[in-house]
């Protein structure tokens, strides 16, 4: 009967944000600040530590668990899934041994959103997006030497978020590598984990939302890497950091986009653990800080007193435990709630203006299937893009010069 009655509250929560979707501008949105048809997204970008690679408690899955299938969890929140393995690949220029995202070997089931969970159970239909070294997100099995027996910080930040937002939608893209390089990400000769991301996770995902009339308003992004860049200078790991955040900005479409930043933990830092991180980098650190320090929107999250799990394989503490990234995803989710919706970044169509057939300028959006009219006058060209429920405008000055 608790399990009906439970099953009927999710239903009927899920129902009421269909409804607001649905009904345009004249409801009210669940987040106070936000439109109707605007939606909460968030991202998680990096390495192992972002990619979810703690071992799985037992009294932590048991509580997560019960919240998950409880009333409390009103089936609103949303992972963009697609399946996917970590590769090694040849060493590059800079002598690194870039270690690549791919599409899985066995695709389990088909890229979309499902909802948010605090493990993976892709086939159930609901998923955490974990994928730890040589395992796929696709792989199960009751030990952590899989995908599905590892842990990242999404399902607590989800349960958080409801705590501070109870019944809003929240939609969530996340993609991890472990042991990868920020040249990775933000290096133009060898980015392939931010092309695959831009590629494979973000556009199909943002682009569905556009077309159902939802208008996503980005929360954060949380970048945790560094480990795989300990012996990097300050000046190479913060020429990169900033070309990073600036493709967030320009590139997925959020100009005032807010990054929060996780150090590595230097060894002595942590009471607790006095000898983590074993791939702790002082140019890391150094670059973090400066870049935080430089740039607006760009904040760090202290680590320090976060729970660490002894791995042999890496002689050390390397990666959070389960309570651990469980701490961040709550640390996370009040750093959001505690900025304030109104802070969360709007979406503008990312694109580039083109010549067409007959030498007029024309908008070419890189996110999104927007229909685009277009008013021309002697000083320049307004675009008009309509999606379901909002339109946007571009504007192109003739003055300038394609």
């Amino acid at each position: 009967m608790l399990y009906l009655q439970d099953m009927k509250r999710r239903f009927l929560t899920a129902l009421l944000v269909a409804v607001l979707t649905l009904a345009g501008a004249s409801a009210k949105s669940l987040i106070k600040g936000l439109k109707s048809n605007e939606v909460p997204v968030f991202i998680t970008l990096g390495q192992s530590n972002a990619d979810g690679s703690a071992m799985f408690d037992p009294d932590e899955d048991a509580r997560m668990r019960q919240w998950y299938e409880s009333g409390e969890n009103p089936g609103t929140m949303k992972m963009w899934y697609r399946s996917s393995q970590v590769e090694n690949q040849p060493r590059n220029s800079r002598g690194e041994h870039p270690r690549w995202v791919t599409d899985g070997k066995i695709q389990d089931v088909p890229a979309g959103w499902l909802d948010l969970w605090y493990r993976n159970e892709n086939t159930a239909g609901r998923t955490a997006m974990n994928m730890i070294h040589g395992y796929g997100t696709y792989s199960t099995g009751s030990g952590t030497d899989c995908a599905q027996g590892r842990r990242g910080m999404e399902g607590e930040f989800g349960i958080e978020f409801q705590r501070h937002f109870p019944g809003a939608p929240l939609y969530m893209l996340k993609l991890g590598a472990s042991g990868s390089h920020i040249s990775a990400w933000a290096n133009p000769d060898d980015d392939h984990n931010w092309t695959y991301f831009l590629d494979s996770i973000y556009r199909p995902a943002i682009t569905d939302l556009l077309a159902r009339g939802l208008r996503p308003r980005l929360a954060g992004i949380w970048w945790m890497q560094g480990c795989a860049d300990s012996g990097a200078t300050e000046a190479y790991y913060r020429e990169c950091l900033e070309r990073l955040v600036e493709r967030c900005r320009t590139e997925l479409g959020f100009p005032e986009a807010r990054l929060l930043i996780g150090h590595v933990v230097k060894p002595g830092e942590s009471a607790d653990y006095p000898d983590a991180s074993v791939q702790f980098g002082q140019g890391v650190r150094d670059a973090q800080d400066a870049v935080a320090a430089a740039t607006g929107g760009v904040d760090i999250v202290d680590t320090r007193n976060i729970d660490f799990q002894y791995e042999k394989a890496f002689n050390g503490h390397l990666h959070y435990s389960h309570r651990g990234v469980n701490a961040i995803g709550r640390m996370l989710a009040d750093s959001v709630a505690a900025a304030g919706p109104a802070s969360w970044s709007r979406f503008s169509t990312p694109g580039r203006w083109e010549k067409d057939s007959s030498g007029l300028p024309v908008f070419i959006p890189t996110v999104g299937r927007p229909t685009i009219t277009y008013k021309r006058t002697k000083g320049g060209v307004t675009a008009t893009l309509r999606y379901p429920g909002f339109t946007e405008k571009k504007y192109y000055s003739m003055s300038s010069a394609l």
